[in-house]
């Protein structure tokens, strides 16, 4: 190595040893170390996907030609001939002309959210518990459980959503009086509900959004839907039914401003039920008095509903969870050695249709596998669903049994579902609507009461029918497992993200 060049090595490296070298050389150090920090944490974080998925619309009118039924139904054949049997009992109360509140000039605002458009958000429920309601979950929920007549009770449906939409009155309610109006109007809206029909709807959801803004703007500072004193039977039938109509409602839109009417008219439910020792609800009564008898399976299977739709739909009341226990253990005290339930402790009789109350409750509150569930279920072997020799009260009977079958599965269901669906069907008016059977002997003795062809008594025939008709989808049938997978947080650090 020459002279010049080795003085060059020198120059170079007393460079790099003097102060300007090392600050050079540590910048370079930084820089490689942020270079690699960098590569690390692009290769360690975790790409978020985030898929948008369009909702189909259906067009109700396409299916409502896709599913009309031809001329004739299928011959109806009788698989079981049941025997006679006493069907006998006494039914809900007619529901007259009490006062009415005076109506508000003005209904109460919806705080609804433009990007809430999610047909069904439930809570509490194992996954896809709610998810046949609408679009191919529906469908599908026909074909599963229909059996031969699945799609015919699917186009008696979507006749009678019609027929209630052109007879919803001008303030978004149904019926003439209140507390009627209250009562049918939840009815109405747990109808459009069950079809997958919310606020967000094409077609009906204007229909939806004026039943939600009737219940609300009906609801006094007491919680009720009605004015206190909470007693009487239409009152507290109605209260009952529109709280669970109100509940459903709140679940299937999380409308910010439904939440707090549903717990308040749910909390009117719990402080009645703690007047009482028994743990149920007093006949016709919610202040605590003793009402017309002292307890009454019929209101408590409202009741019961109510509770449980407000829990799945996201209710925080204190005590709600406690209250559906409550209840559940008071109708299981009331069982009979037969396995039926009595209408009240002033008719303790066999009651079939009240059993069918009561087991569709037990299921409902989580006691569907208790021996008193299946005794029910085991009396209710031989009810019937004939339009020409109809129980008591036979479309408040047959709105329970369908659920509670259901719900039972198997052999069981497919049998009843053989007998009602094709009654409710054949006998649906050409205009959607339904009345209950005429009068008819039984030959008994008992005359079964006709109420009358009054707008009333349409209403409240049509919505039990269509409900009982839309049991295939409404709910996933008790008995059939969910898979239901739990994804553990592993790291404080981790992201939750809870999907409603």
């Amino acid at each position: 190595m020459d002279a010049s060049l080795r003085s060059l090595h020198k120059n170079i490296f007393e460079w790099l040893a003097g102060p300007t070298g090392s600050v050079v050389i540590h910048v370079a150090l930084i820089l490689a170390l942020l270079f690699l920090v960098n590569l690390a944490t692009k290769e360690e974080t975790p790409e978020i996907e985030v898929k948008v998925i369009e909702v189909d619309e259906q067009q109700l009118d396409d299916l409502l030609e896709d599913l009309k039924p031809p001329e004739e139904l299928p011959d109806l054949v009788e698989t079981i001939t049941p025997p006679d049997v006493d069907m006998d009992m006494t039914p809900p109360p007619d529901v007259q002309d009490f006062a009415a509140a005076p109506v508000m000039d003005t209904v109460t605002e919806l705080d609804i959210a433009s990007d809430a458009l999610s047909p069904i958000i439930m809570k509490n429920l194992s996954p896809g518990n709610m998810k046949n309601r609408s679009g191919a979950g529906r469908q599908a929920a026909i074909g599963a459980y229909g059996g031969k007549w699945g799609q015919y009770a699917e186009a008696a449906v979507l006749r009678a959503l019609e027929w209630l939409r052109i007879n919803q009155n001008p303030d978004g309610s149904w019926g003439t009086v209140s507390p009627d109006k209250e009562g049918y109007t939840g009815l109405a809206l747990l109808t459009y509900l069950a079809h997958g029909e919310t606020t967000a709807s094409e077609k009906y959801g204007e229909t939806v959004e004026k039943a939600i803004r009737y219940l609300i703007s009906r609801q006094n500072d007491k919680g009720g839907f009605i004015a206190p004193p909470f007693t009487g039977a239409p009152k507290c039938y109605a209260h009952a039914i529109a709280t669970y109509g109100i509940s459903e409602a709140y679940g299937m839109t999380r409308i910010p401003s439904i939440k707090p009417v549903m717990e308040k008219a749910v909390q009117v439910l719990l402080d009645a039920q703690k007047h009482y020792d028994h743990g149920g609800w007093q006949m016709y009564a919610y202040d605590g008095s003793k009402g017309y008898g002292q307890w009454d399976i019929s209101l408590a299977a409202f009741c019961a509903q109510a509770l449980k739709a407000a829990y799945i739909a996201g209710a925080e009341n204190p005590g709600l969870k406690d209250g559906m226990d409550k209840a559940a253990r008071f109708i299981m005290s009331k069982q009979k050695e037969d396995g039926s339930f009595p209408y009240s402790n002033s008719n303790p009789g066999r009651q079939p249709n009240i059993t069918g109350a009561a087991v569709l409750s037990l299921q409902l509150l989580g006691y569907g596998s208790e021996a008193a569930t299946r005794q029910g279920l085991q009396y209710l072997r031989d009810a019937d669903a004939s339009w020409s020799r109809p129980p008591q009260a036979p479309l408040y009977a047959w709105y329970y049994v369908t659920q509670a079958r259901f719900h039972q599965g198997g052999p069981a269901w497919s049998s009843w579902n053989e007998k009602c669906a094709p009654t409710l069907i054949r006998n649906q008016n050409e205009d959607g609507s339904w009345l209950s059977p005429g009068l008819a002997l039984t030959g008994d003795g008992v005359e079964r009461e006709f109420r009358g062809e009054e707008i009333n008594t349409k209403v409240y025939a049509t919505t039990l029918a269509a409900l009982s008709l839309q049991v295939y989808y409404r709910f996933l049938p008790t008995y059939q497992p969910i898979e239901d997978k739990v994804i553990d947080q592993t790291s404080e650090d981790d992201i939750s993200i809870e999907i409603l």
